[in-house]
């Protein structure tokens, strides 16, 4: 019992067991979804779910919280790691967090695959309640004052730490956008039904539509703004390039927040506004992406000797190590998967893509969202496994596994997207089976490598918990 306890009290208890624990708990969720894919069942030669069209809905709604949830308290958990707060608050939000994501997925996923008993509705709404005031109490620990700036190297207003402050703002923009879905949720059954976004959107919509609508998409954008402060913190990037870039991070997560908000109210101005949000984003993650690979070459170098290294030296040592390559790869892969044709799509929106079918345009909508989000995913992998001290070959494997093989399944589903409705697709399928399987792969060879870990001793588990 007392090894028991010590497991626990590391895998609950200490920053680098809430980060494995949640991993762990995302990637079973996936596990257990995959056993209702569409590629298994045609596999197992199972016939789809004939669903009415409100259990559906329902159903994908609760699956989408069930995985983005957890997936949140991955970025606290990190942030918390990151970025000084006090202890007694750090524990707190993650004694708080961690039942709350858990009761989050168990209700939500409960309700929407066994039985839907109203019980377990409770538990998934008393679950993201416990999230959100952890959400509370994190942002009270990002409060630019607790923390001065350290060096000139730095972006910083006086002693205020610019790094600092786009943290407080992006949790503090994505409390006010959860309380935005909370509220068009408080009225399902009471006049407002559940909707996807991409069903409705050749349709008048309503207010509570709106809300949806931007509820996910500024939720997805903050996170992924998130992700970007907690990769230029873990890398400790400074320098005129991240003097530039901070400012343009704070003005771009406040100009896009406002303009997701605004879509409730003003649709047509609102979507102008999100541009100029998303283009001061896009540039400060640019500038942050530049200053990131020049830091790994350094850092690298410096490690092997090389005090001026060659071209050919430079490439060897950036593509060293794939968990500190990887993140900012696939920030740059990010632009021709996802953000160059998003824009295309905006601009011959009425052109092209209105005039095809109603389905075509839908399968764009839904591998945008879906290859943003797992590309997210595919970033907080590579910095949670290099967080947990991932080492050898299995950090090599790991690393160029999920790079390789979720970069290929974005690059399918881009094609499998944009191809006119009557083109074949038979083609584009397998690949993207093949690099969704590699990546699984790459997270199932990480994951079994800690659980081995665990069951040892004297593992890497032990010393993490003595160092807490």
């Amino acid at each position: 019992m007392p090894a028991l306890a010590r497991r626990l009290r590391y895998l609950f208890a200490t920053p680098a067991g809430n980060l494995l624990t949640v991993t762990a708990w995302e990637a079973l969720i996936v596990a257990f979804l995959s056993t209702f894919s569409a590629p298994l069942r045609a596999l197992l030669g199972i016939p789809p779910a004939d669903l009415p069209e409100a259990l559906r809905v329902g159903r994908i709604i609760m699956v989408y919280h069930s995985l983005s949830v957890p997936f949140v308290a991955a970025v606290a958990y990190l942030t918390l790691d990151l970025v000084p707060a006090p202890a007694e608050l750090a524990r707190s939000v993650r004694r708080i967090i961690t039942p709350g994501y858990m009761l989050t997925s168990i209700g939500a996923l409960g309700f929407a695959y066994f039985g839907r008993n109203w019980l377990l509705h409770g538990i998934f709404l008393l679950g993201l309640s416990l999230v959100f005031y952890a959400g509370v109490l994190l942002a009270a620990g990002l409060w630019p004052g607790r923390e001065r700036l350290s060096s000139p190297d730095y972006a910083g207003w006086g002693n205020i730490s610019l790094e600092r402050l786009a943290f407080f703002v992006t949790a503090a923009a994505l409390l006010i956008s959860a309380v935005i879905g909370a509220g068009a949720g408080s009225f399902f059954g009471n006049g407002f039904r559940a909707v996807l976004a991409e069903d409705i959107v050749r349709q008048e919509h309503n207010l509570g539509e709106l809300a949806v609508i931007a509820h996910l998409h500024i939720m997805l954008a903050l996170i992924d703004v998130a992700i970007l402060l907690l990769i230029v913190r873990r890398f400790d990037l400074k320098g005129r390039l991240h003097k530039i870039a901070m400012p343009l991070t704070i003005a771009g997560t406040v100009v896009l927040s406002i303009g997701a908000w605004s879509v409730m109210l003003w649709e047509g101005i609102a979507h102008k506004v999100i541009y100029v949000g998303s283009t001061l984003l896009l540039f400060a993650a640019l500038l942050m992406t530049i200053a990131g690979i020049g830091a790994v070459i350094r850092a690298h170098s410096a490690a092997r000797g090389w005090r001026r290294p060659t071209a050919g030296q430079r490439l060897r040592a950036l593509l060293a190590d794939p968990l500190h390559f990887g993140p900012f790869f696939q920030m740059i892969w990010l632009q021709p998967v996802m953000v160059f044709p998003g824009l295309y799509t905006a601009v011959k929106l009425d052109e092209i893509y209105r005039a095809w079918p109603f389905e075509a345009e839908r399968r764009i909508l839904v591998g945008h969202w879906h290859i943003l989000a797992t590309l997210s995913a595919t970033i907080m992998l590579l910095l949670v496994a290099d967080r947990l001290r991932l080492a050898g070959r299995l950090r090599q494997w790991v690393g160029w596994g999920t790079i390789i093989g979720s970069d290929l399944a974005f690059a399918a589903g881009v094609f499998y997207e944009y191809l006119p409705p009557a083109a074949d697709r038979s083609w584009v399928t397998p690949l993207l089976d093949v690099g969704l399987g590699v990546a699984l792969l790459a997270l199932a060879a990480f994951m079994v490598s800690r659980l081995i870990d665990l069951f040892r001793p004297q593992g890497q588990w032990a010393e993490e918990l003595s160092e807490r």
